[in-house]
């Protein structure tokens, strides 16, 4: 048998690969245990909303087609949901989930020589997009599980292009206000791109574009998903609202086709949907706080959430091996040990059922 003798650039052997939550379905082979419950990736434990299932439902006899390249319907859902006396569709990009914008926007404005800053620990695309490119990688720590803002600002240089910033902050769940991110934002010299990726803002509040009028700030895209709160994980839906020269570049880097028509239809219509979206919201606050109340009682130290998840501290356990025991107990949570937390594993907030079901195997572990 040959060897494979294609190299790659240097920088490509750097890369740790994206390790996901495993899958229920994996668990439930490996364990040979059922009901599996899965807490790990930020799902939002009750699905879609029906009206974006009945969408998907009534598109499917058109799947020999290809989807609207354009995403005329869903842009124009969205600026209707923003506003349209402050939006026009020009102001919005669809992507494959955010995380393709979050890759596209790198490949639009990096070049070689330049770097781009993000908080650590954070959500891993910030790193992998630059790293796939051989870019620099500027990292600034976090304070008390929270971005430190006047850090990242200090570490901007002359050769910065990109800033993330993840409001709430994924793995931690922390946020700020938006003022605050709005006075950062106005220190920053116009020639450096800021992304906002307000993944689980309907979580927590108003998304920054509701308190600033885009066109004034040219240099910062906020990034959103249908992935969280909606429910739509598993059709990759994504979009980016930015100055519209902004978006006209970062259109040109864009696959054609790059969302699939089961995405756009369910997108739109989950949109409309705002009976269903306050249900999720509510869901989460009460299953929240009744988690809170569980992990008081139990001792454990955890830090308050603007999120569905909680990162939660093990008693000095080991969270790898923490997270593969609960597994035995037909939990999934995520060890956070890849993220500088060698004791914390972060949990999803579920249903009712599925909290209690984590707690009842949190009190045999802990």
């Amino acid at each position: 048998m040959k060897s494979f003798n294609v190299k790659a650039p240097d920088y490509i052997y750097k890369i740790n690969p994206y390790i996901p939550g495993k899958p229920i379905e994996e668990v439930e082979r490996e364990k040979g245990i059922k009901n599996i419950v899965k807490l790990a990736s930020n799902e939002n434990p009750l699905g879609p909303s029906p009206l974006a299932l009945k969408a998907i439902k009534a598109s499917l006899k058109n799947l020999n087609r290809y989807p609207d390249g354009s995403g005329f319907y869903l842009k124009q859902e969205l600026v209707n949901f923003f506003g349209a006396q402050r939006f026009t569709a020009e102001n919005f990009i669809l992507g494959n989930g955010s995380n393709e914008l979050i890759d596209i926007a790198v490949r639009t404005f990096c070049e070689k020589d330049e770097n781009i800053m993000s908080p650590f620990p954070s959500f891993v695309a910030y790193y992998l997009a630059g790293e796939q490119l051989g870019l620099k990688l500027k990292i600034s720590r976090l304070k008390d599980y929270a971005l430190d803002l006047d850090d990242m600002y200090k570490l901007i240089d002359g050769k910065t292009k990109i800033v993330f910033i993840s409001n709430p902050n994924n793995p931690t769940g922390t946020f700020f206000p938006n003022h605050k991110i709005i006075d950062f934002i106005k220190k920053v010299k116009d020639n450096v791109l800021i992304i906002v990726d307000e993944a689980y803002i309907e979580y927590i509040g108003k998304s920054l574009v509701e308190e600033i009028n885009i066109e004034d700030y040219p240099n910062v895209l906020v990034l959103r998903t249908f992935s969280k709160v909606y429910g739509l994980a598993g059709l990759r839906a994504g979009y980016g609202i930015g100055h519209k020269d902004l978006i006209s570049l970062m259109d040109r880097v864009r696959e054609p086709f790059n969302v699939n028509s089961l995405s756009l239809t369910a997108a739109a219509a989950a949109l409309k949907d705002k009976e269903y979206l306050e249900k999720v919201i509510t869901t989460n606050e009460t299953e929240k706080n009744y988690l809170y109340g569980c992990f008081k009682k139990a001792g454990l130290e955890f830090v308050e959430t603007g999120a569905n998840f909680i990162l939660v501290k093990l008693k000095g356990r080991k969270a790898a091996e923490t997270a593969e025991r609960f597994l035995d107990f037909g939990v999934i949570v995520r060890p956070m040990d890849r993220f500088g937390y060698a004791d914390m594993v972060r949990i999803t907030v579920g249903t009712h059922k599925e909290n209690v079901k984590l707690v009842k195997a949190l009190k045999k572990l802990i």
